[in-house]
């Protein structure tokens, strides 16, 4: 991640951010949102100089996130044939989730160029305690490295609305999406398979070299953005805590936003079931061993690729509004095809999820990053974060104890069942808008 462009070289104006620093900004349209409703391609969005460095910047660092990720979790399962040991990784990976409101405020109240540059390079000298680690008693270590290098993701992630917004014109913010979203998904099928090669041969030790010198490159990458950054005036008018929190009745008060955000809740969380339904998926729906998984995790992975070079495309083509229903429905009746008994039913499910998860985050984060006001982009992404990450966690402890109880399939009905609800609020507003004839309902 990186500091925001200068605006000055995109072919439009900037548009000034309007909205009192106490008040959620009324949900009306606005010159922004207005044209929120024309979205560019991809090759736009790559004549600006200043975006492809921060694309850059931010893949150098996203190499590193990648390797690192799963690979510790190996590493201490390797080390310790402790599943508990193992799980805790991930809980480490979880907890800063809880912090994200402040993360925000950080990204609104600071130089983002800087804030994502020291975060690397904090996580680069702290992922060097790693080697230090010997055994189980000094597993304590690994958890602490974890939860640092955890806030580094959440604090790119709260500063990424920003730079873009800075970096591009409004019309280029989903193509920019987009990409970001191919690079790191298709990071999340290679690296980590390299990664766990690579450790089966020579250890942790070349991990975790290669992902501090891939965090210390992007951090140096950064200096090089040449943007120049929104200066935000973040003014704690009641309180230090409601002033972190502004995120959630900013996102609230755009009710087509809102609507969005909540069936993408309902989506990622109950598509975060099939992590823990996979394998009764495979064992007694299709007889398959354990390790026919990666067949259907490298579909679904492709897909999200094909979702993020396409996503513009379909946002031009379809609209926000169309394009959610359509990824809503697409999710639903993929869903309901893991529950069917044949291989085929399930491989065109993986690619459903794959493709339909991504095209929707896509809508929504757009529609964040060009109807919120610049000021408080940070705390509506951290808000929007931690909607979408603590229900997730919930929603795979609470499967896989049905698992136990009820036949798997029953849960994936409940799922699409929940995920077709989540279309309603969508499309009542929908009409509603049709009706008004409003600009935030229409097509792009």
């Amino acid at each position: 991640m990186t500091k925001a462009p200068d605006t000055s070289k995109n072919q439009d104006p900037p548009i000034k951010d309007t909205g009192s620093a106490s008040e959620p900004t009324p949900s009306v349209a606005t010159p922004a949102e207005a044209r929120s409703t024309e979205i560019g391609t991809t090759r736009e969005a790559l004549k600006v100089p200043a975006f492809r460095r921060l694309l850059t910047a931010w893949t150098l660092s996203n190499l590193g996130d990648s390797a690192l990720f799963l690979t510790v979790a190996i590493w201490i399962k390797t080390m310790t044939d402790n599943d508990v040991y193992t799980a805790l990784t991930f809980v480490a990976i979880g907890l800063p989730a809880l912090a994200a409101p402040v993360f925000g405020m950080m990204a609104d109240r600071f130089s983002r160029i800087r804030l994502v540059a020291l975060s690397n390079i904090l996580v680069a000298l702290s992922i060097l305690l790693l080697f230090i680690v010997q055994d189980t008693g000094d597993i304590w270590i690994v958890y602490v490295v974890m939860v640092l290098y955890s806030c580094t993701t959440y604090i790119n992630s709260a500063a990424q609305s920003g730079l873009l917004r800075d970096t591009l014109d409004l019309r280029l913010l989903g193509p920019a999406n987009g990409l970001f979203t191919s690079i790191d998904h298709g990071f999340r099928i290679v690296v980590p398979l390299v990664a766990a090669g690579a450790f089966a041969l020579w250890g942790i030790q070349p991990i975790l070299i290669f992902t501090i010198i891939m965090f210390v490159l992007g951090a140096m990458f950064l200096k090089f953005v040449g943007i120049k950054e929104t200066a935000n005036d973040v003014r704690f008018d009641s309180s230090w805590l409601k002033t972190s929190l502004r995120g959630f009745p900013e996102v609230y008060a755009r009710k087509r936003l809102w609507s969005f955000l909540i069936a993408l809740v309902v989506v990622v969380t109950v598509g975060g079931a099939i992590n823990a339904l996979i394998f009764p998926v495979l064992d007694q729906g299709l007889g398959l061993q354990p390790e026919a998984l990666p067949i259907f995790t490298s579909l679904q992975g492709a897909a999200a690729v094909a979702a993020g070079l396409l996503g513009a495309a379909l946002m031009r083509r379809f609209g926000f509004d169309r394009l959610m229903i359509l990824g809503l429905v697409l999710f639903t009746l993929g869903y309901v095809a893991f529950a069917i008994p044949n291989v085929i039913a399930v491989l065109l499910a993986s690619v459903a999820l794959g493709f339909c998860m991504p095209i929707m985050a896509m809508v929504v984060m757009t529609i964040k990053q060009t109807e919120l006001p610049m000021e408080v982009q940070g705390r509506s992404g951290a808000a929007m974060n931690m909607m979408l990450n603590a229900p997730q966690v919930l929603s795979s402890a609470l499967v896989a104890v049905l698992i136990g109880v009820t036949p798997y399939w029953t849960i994936l009905i409940v799922g699409a069942i929940l995920s077709a609800f989540s279309l309603v609020p969508i499309l009542r507003q929908k009409r509603r808008g049709e009706t008004a004839g409003t600009v935030g309902s229409s097509a792009i």
